[in-house]
């Protein structure tokens, strides 16, 4: 069965996925079953017809499962150019709808604009008209009915490249992380395919690397994941997919082995780095996330090359894990709070871009296991007499002589003790109402007075502490995207900087900060 049939069933009923030209049938979804389909013979049914893609026919009740073992299969050749033109037509247009509803569904949840939906009639008219004509494998009518085809389909992936230019890659990443229902793996193969055949730049690049990592990796535990394969078969399943792609081949293994054989060496070398460490600001302190993001930029395409991919993957997995890992351990030994003032926001944008997954320490302290807990106490810690419950010997009092010990049989220490307190607290009041405000040392947030400016268009309200300057966010920040976000930034921080400031925090309607800047670091915390 086509890994496409069980992808386009599988949207449709998580309402991803409008009906199409293409009938499927809908099977259960299983990740290690979902990428060794992309790779085996499969059969797909468009509008009645079986056509079994590359070029044999597959026993549909048969699944690999996720206990059978990980193997990577070869290619597998089609019988004749009539079933390999099929498929790939099949397989493009499907791939296509389902990125479609992807970047659709990101631009209405987190860039708050109507998603630009592509009219993908005429896309649908030439796959109908090429599948009716798909036998004449030889005739000029097949030839003009495919490259129209070709055509409509190229038109597509540049529209939807265009709007993807407006998508960064934490939109991505958030997107796919708290998407309910789960995306499906054949949703991400669908991305991957979609960012490894675009145009290259090294926002596709991270978002094609965020994609693999999440589709050949899954949950491990609390905040944690592991790889689906041996990080070898996870080479030869990549090669595979390109292959069904038609990717074009940037490096070729014979040509550039050295090269390639010294990025995944630096990789391991990385991977070695970071999980030496061990405590958390030992990781903090070893700059990590800043050399493996530059090592990634410095790679370019050659990032594609399987092995790179692959090592890349491994890489962004451990350290995701060796950073959770050494939070938890520093949160047995400190308060949340305290490690929360002591380390803030600042790492949060660079360990999820270094890891390809999102981590952001506030929340990782508020989502703390369960089984993160103390060491329990050694038995010689205890003694035996100490699991000896005291006993004691039951006194009733005299009703008579309880009433006369105090006010209704309260007790007068009690009273007295209690009127001691209520006057010390009034007293406390008047002195903190009547000295305590007029004294300049006690400082308070004053607000800053916005009138004039074109700060009101999106902030509500702005107060200033000492040299920190805290905004309230309007509703309409939500609606710009991260680029308008960081223009807007610039300008607050210009407004509070000629005020005497040194720093802005932007917060949204529930106190969370949304966005901080300082003369050093413009930052989008995005919403929480």
């Amino acid at each position: 069965m086509n890994v496409f049939e069980d992808l386009i069933g599988e949207l449709k009923d998580e309402n991803l996925l409008e009906d199409t030209v293409i009938e499927v049938k809908k099977g259960d979804a299983d990740p290690e079953r979902d990428l060794k389909l992309a790779e085996e013979p499969n059969t797909v049914e468009v509008r009645g017809q079986d056509v079994a893609g590359n070029g044999e026919h597959t026993d549909t009740s048969r699944r690999a499962g996720p206990t059978e073992e990980a193997e990577t299969p070869g290619i597998i050749h089609p019988k004749n150019d009539r079933e390999f033109y099929r498929k790939r037509a099949i397989e493009e247009v499907s791939s296509l709808q389902m990125v479609e509803h992807v970047l659709g569904g990101i631009e209405r949840e987190h860039l708050k604009t109507p998603a630009a939906t592509y009219d993908d009639l005429h896309v649908k008219k030439a796959l109908h008209r090429f599948m009716s004509i798909a036998d004449e494998v030889s005739s000029e009518e097949h030839a003009e009915a495919e490259y129209d085809l070709l055509q409509e389909t190229q038109g597509w992936h540049t529209a939807l490249s265009a709007r993807d230019k407006n998508v960064s890659v934490a939109n991505i990443r958030r997107f796919c992380e708290n998407s309910r229902p789960v995306l499906s793996s054949q949703a991400l193969m669908a991305l991957a395919r979609f960012y490894r055949n675009s145009s290259f730049t090294e926002d596709v690049r991270g978002k094609f690397e965020f994609v693999v990592t999440r589709l050949f990796s899954r949950d491990a535990g609390p905040e944690q994941r592991k790889l689906l394969f041996p990080k070898g078969d996870v080479v030869g399943h990549i090669r595979t997919l390109y292959n069904n792609w038609s990717s074009i081949t940037y490096h070729s293994t014979q040509d550039h082995k050295a090269e390639i054989d010294l990025a995944v060496q630096r990789f391991e070398d990385i991977v070695n780095h970071f999980e030496a460490v061990e405590t958390f600001d030992d990781l903090l302190n070893a700059d990590v996330f800043n050399i493996i993001r530059h090592f990634k930029e410095e790679c370019g395409e050659l990032f594609f090359v399987p092995e790179i991919t692959a090592a890349a993957i491994d890489c962004n997995i451990r350290l995701g894990n060796k950073y959770v890992d050494l939070l938890y351990k520093e949160r047995n030994q400190s308060s949340a709070a305290a490690l929360e003032a002591k380390y803030g926001i600042t790492y949060d944008q660079a360990a999820s871009g270094a890891a390809a997954k999102t981590l952001l320490l506030v929340d990782l302290l508020k989502q703390r296991p369960e089984d993160v807990t103390l060491p329990a106490p050694k038995n010689h810690d205890f003694e035996q007499e100490s699991f000896t419950l005291p006993t004691s010997t039951i006194f009733i009092k005299d009703p008579e002589s309880t009433r006369r010990s105090g006010i209704f049989g309260v007790s007068r220490w009690l009273v007295f003790v209690t009127l001691i307190a209520v006057a010390a607290s009034v007293g406390l009041y008047l002195w903190a109402d009547r000295f305590a405000a007029s004294d300049e040392s006690v400082k308070v947030a004053n607000e800053m007075d916005l009138e004039g400016t074109d700060l009101k268009a999106h902030i509500r309200t702005m107060r200033a502490s000492q040299e920190t300057a805290y905004a309230v966010a309007q509703p309409s920040w939500d609606a710009m995207n991260e680029f308008d976000q960081k223009e807007f930034l610039k300008k607050i921080y210009a407004f509070a900087d000629s005020k005497g400031m040194k720093k802005v925090n932007v917060l949204n309607y529930k106190g969370r900060t949304v966005a901080f800047a300082s003369k050093d670091r413009l930052e989008i915390i995005g919403p929480n």
